[in-house]
């Protein structure tokens, strides 16, 4: 759910008051005494300006965001008193009320309203077609990612990026790859493969499947809309092998990757080759099976909106039918509900953020956050999806529901030092032989401890 803030209001002759130094609405004030209208501020900002402002009792802005700065609004006003209080339906204001008993006196609490689904949606996701696409001076403005270099070592990346379960942008993994000349432009990779090859892909917005390189060269020649996103077990993908490395701070990282056969059964080796137009983009998500990932881009721009931890339904993130156009695209979520994204509060104050990916960089994104991405101009890239040591119990829960017998005992017995044998031993998922299973191949070591 979406906890955002409790409310201040008036109920029964009593004021309920939050322990949060704000308390958020979805709305504006009218009839209020203003004391400034400020440009280019980010809430944290605002809220720090309205605590020490002795008169300050609540500010509001539009959910537009700045034209300069994604994280700020287009502007916030900021009151010395509420006579009365407008409710946005429509998602078109928000407003803080400092929680500040000798403030109090100067809001009329009588005309708060408390509306519980501000609370379980903060953002009504309406989807629509009346802004651009935000510029890329905008949205690298809003970036706050850290970068470090790729040269860390895998243990130093595991116990401060990895086990903490943080984001985190890679410099200079793709300095030595061949894909450096091989993928810098569409220009560079179309002669790459053979015209009958295939791959699974988008064109013009039709369904995701296999289609001729042929096919996608001529979308790329006609300059129409495509995107490519295929595993690298066919042969024209693994071709591409030999043209990347795993970058080193992820190496014999991926417990799945330790075992026999694809995981899950028939499903691959979750590495995935990514080529799109400028334009096109992935609806929010997390990775499937607990995987955590690294994406490694070559050619182009890459916007990503990630959402904190504490938003876990992705499908309250789509575009919202009671309020966007009719069949919305991938540039009206971007252009209304991505663009406005860090102007909506959730849980604990955490807030969504933007990044710009550039060429030569390499994001790490753990499974915990609901993320998307948009491709700003035509872009190509390599990513992979794998088991954390980090994620444990959700690996072994994915492995013991979804792979084979032989799979979770080559795990338990070959993988997992005696630590982590026992930490599967504690969890939910124990004993594995209680679900089932098709295969019965015996594993080397098969010893119980």
């Amino acid at each position: 759910t979406f906890a955002v803030t409790n409310i201040i209001m008036l109920m029964l002759n009593s004021t309920i008051q939050s322990s949060n130094a704000f308390t958020f609405h979805a709305g504006r004030a009218l009839a209020s005494s203003i004391l400034s209208t400020q440009f280019d501020m980010a809430i944290p900002e605002a809220k720090e300006f309205c605590q020490d402002h002795l008169n300050c009792v609540a500010f509001y802005f539009p959910m537009i965001p700045s034209a300069t700065q994604l994280d700020a609004p287009e502007n916030i006003t900021f009151v010395s008193a509420i006579d009365a209080f407008e409710p946005s339906a429509g998602d078109q204001w928000r407003m803080f009320i400092a929680n500040d008993l000798t403030k109090a006196q100067y809001v009329n609490a009588s005309s708060l309203v408390y509306d519980p689904e501000v609370i379980k949606r903060p953002d009504l996701t309406c989807c629509d077609k009346l802004r651009p696409i935000p510029s890329f001076e905008a949205i690298e403005a809003a970036d706050r990612l850290e970068r470090i270099s790729c040269d860390i070592s895998p243990k130093e990346f595991y116990d401060q990026y990895e086990l903490p379960r943080q984001p985190v942008m890679l410099v200079g993994c793709s300095e030595k790859w061949k894909a450096q000349k091989r993928w810098a432009s569409f220009e560079t990779l179309i002669p790459r493969f053979d015209n009958a090859s295939e791959w699974r892909s988008e064109i013009n917005e039709e369904d995701l499947e296999q289609r001729q390189w042929s096919d996608i060269v001529d979308a790329m020649v006609e300059n129409r809309d495509f995107y490519i996103f295929d595993s690298l077990d066919h042969p024209a993908g693994q071709l591409l092998e030999e043209d990347y490395d795993v970058p080193y701070p992820f190496q014999e990282r991926d417990l799945y990757g330790s075992l026999k056969g694809d995981f899950p059964p028939d499903y691959g080796s979750k590495r995935w080759f990514c080529v799109g137009r400028g334009g096109t983009g992935t609806d929010p998500h997390t990775d499937p099976f607990a995987t955590d990932a690294w994406n490694s881009l070559l050619s182009g721009h890459k916007w990503w909106v990630v959402y904190p931890t504490s938003v876990t339904d992705e499908e309250a993130l789509e575009c919202n039918p009671a309020c966007s156009v009719e069949d919305p695209t991938a540039q009206d979520w971007y252009a209304s509900v991505g663009s406005r994204a860090a102007l909506s509060e959730y849980a604990y104050g955490e807030r969504p953020y933007h990044v710009l990916q550039h060429p030569g960089e390499t994001i790490y994104m753990p499974n915990d956050y609901i993320h998307s991405v948009y491709n700003i101009d035509d872009t190509i890239a390599v990513t992979a999806n794998y088991g954390s040591p980090a994620k444990f119990e959700a690996v072994w829960e994915n492995i013991v529901e979804r792979g084979t017998e032989t799979q979770w005992k080559q795990m338990y017995f070959q993988v997992f030092d005696k630590e982590q044998r026992q930490w599967a031993r504690d969890s939910e998922f124990w004993h594995p032989s209680d679900f089932e299973y098709d295969d019965e191949d015996e594993v080397e070591g098969e010893e119980w401890d």
